[in-house]
């Protein structure tokens, strides 16, 4: 029997990812490019991005055929979003000489989780990097999310929400509205290479600001609880604290009971700081005795891959 094919796409904000592998692992095609998020850089330039990694794919394999294709984007977070990534996807997927069979497209985490759990086995993805977002799944086809909803709105216990409160900490320093220093200050400005307020504000509001830039100050948070400082461990318990709520609630949407369950964990601020990631644990398990944490420890296109493997 002919082996299946699989491409695999992981379109994050700043990032896409395009693999081809058969349904054994060996990879006949990988290229990385630019975002693909609709919600940040439009359907024109999805579109660009696609149709050029689709194109740059074909002509490296020559392959007549691909079984299953799934495609999991960034900020598809309704079904107006899913409507028009579907719309960019088969746009593309048409212009190519592939002949696919089967079309896969969902929110980055929700392939990433099935790709994580399977289709037919309960278990959870908690992220936080530049956001923050949990998903869950009951095993049964129902899968429910908590938070994802960005910067203005939430992103609580992310690395961009870890980076404002920093930034606060700092400038009620500077104002003397705090009882007791802290070392972060220091450890940003030797972080941000300056030394004065006013230098700081330039950084902030300079005009090619982007959230990544708030949330790479979250970095100096791990070296400041090390040392000790009060304003360093509240940050990060707080942070623990917003990923557990994100997290039970998921728990609580599917329906969730006492049984053995994995909870998955990603994302560079619980990757990077083990105070946060052991509070979490420590109040998860408080709750739910029988959840497992596991850190992810493959890059995303791996979990993509075999969301779509799952579906052969």
């Amino acid at each position: 029997m002919k082996e299946k094919i699989i491409l695999a796409v992981d379109g994050g904000a700043t990032k896409t990812t395009l693999s081809i592998r058969s349904e054994h692992g060996e990879c006949y095609f990988e290229k990385t490019s630019t975002g693909s998020n609709a919600q940040t850089i439009g359907a024109h330039a999805v579109k660009e991005v696609l149709n050029e990694l689709l194109w740059d794919a074909y002509q490296s394999t020559n392959l007549e055929k691909i079984d299953v294709a799934a495609f999991a984007i960034a900020g598809i977070d309704s079904a107006s979003d899913l409507k028009l990534v579907s719309e960019v996807i088969e746009f593309c997927c048409q212009k190519v000489p592939f002949k696919i069979e089967k079309i896969i497209i969902e929110n980055d985490v929700h392939s990433a989780l099935l790709g994580l759990v399977g289709l037919k086995n309960p278990g959870a993805l908690i992220i936080s990097g530049t956001g923050s977002i949990c998903m869950a799944t009951d095993g049964n086809g129902y899968i429910v999310r908590t938070g994802g909803w960005g910067h203005r709105a939430g992103d609580e216990g992310s690395g961009y929400w870890i980076g404002k409160e920093i930034l606060s900490i700092v400038f009620r320093m500077e104002d003397g509205r705090l009882e007791k220093t802290s070392v972060l200050k220091e450890h940003l400005y030797k972080k941000l290479h300056i030394e004065t307020t006013e230098q700081l504000i330039t950084w902030l509001y300079q005009p090619n600001y982007t959230n990544a830039q708030i949330a790479s100050i979250s970095s100096i948070l791990q070296d400041a609880v090390i040392l000790g400082d009060e304003q360093a461990i509240a940050i990060a318990r707080q942070a623990a604290k917003e990923l557990y709520f994100l997290v039970k609630s998921a728990l609580q949407k599917i329906n969730y009971v006492k049984k053995p369950l994995t909870l998955y964990v990603n994302g560079g601020v619980l990757q990077h700081n083990p105070i946060i990631l052991n509070l979490l644990q420590q109040y998860t398990v408080q709750t739910y005795p029988d959840i497992t944490f596991t850190v992810c420890d493959k890059s995303p296109i791996e979990y993509i891959f075999k969301r779509a493997l799952f579906s052969l």
